[in-house]
């Protein structure tokens, strides 16, 4: 299974707007079409399709069952200058095969290639045990911050260390990970 994120265009904006969550967890997320209002609102927002497959699905692509599965969107929070998950979802007809998991992971990845981003955070619902679990198994820790319902979850990412000095042509005399 591979498990990509993308930008949305035209076509796969109006996909994301019909994909939906199950009943019982819509008091856990925003709707898509709220989600992709406040990325228009606000250029610092990132907008990602949560893909199966390595081609874009088109709108009647999904009604058959495409390649589009979730939807995702990031930002720097200019509130409190860091990095957020602000939205992951994967439609009802898509959960419980793994897509979260592998979605999530694409969307720390794209995100870990961001200079100055070393931590990302997000917030759970209180009552959605089930995420915060999830996000535990992931890495992300509970901050003790609560904000507003939700309680917020941190994921410290491991970035390359570089240990030496700079030589006169402007190549490291050594590198570590940590």
């Amino acid at each position: 299974m591979t498990v990509v994120v993308r930008p949305l265009g035209k076509a796969e904006r109006q996909a994301v707007v019909a994909l939906s969550v199950a009943d019982e967890q819509d008091d856990f997320v925003a709707t898509n079409a709220e989600s992709l209002e406040e990325a228009d609102e606000n250029p610092a927002c990132v907008p990602l399709g949560i893909f199966v497959g390595d081609q874009p699905v088109a709108v009647d692509d999904l009604v058959s069952g495409g390649d589009l599965v979730g939807f995702a969107m990031y930002t720097l929070d200019a509130d409190d200058g860091n990095w957020w998950i602000y939205r992951l979802m994967i439609d009802q007809r898509f959960q419980k095969r793994g897509y979260g998991r592998a979605g999530l992971r694409a969307v720390v990845e794209r995100m870990s290639a961001i200079p100055g981003c070393d931590a990302i955070y997000l917030g759970v619902v209180q009552e959605n045990r089930a995420a915060a679990a999830f996000y535990r198994q992931e890495g992300f820790q509970e901050t003790g911050q609560i904000l507003g319902d939700e309680t917020v979850m941190c994921l410290e990412l491991k970035k390359p260390e570089r240990l030496g000095s700079v030589t006169p042509g402007g190549a490291w005399s050594g590198m570590q990970l940590r």
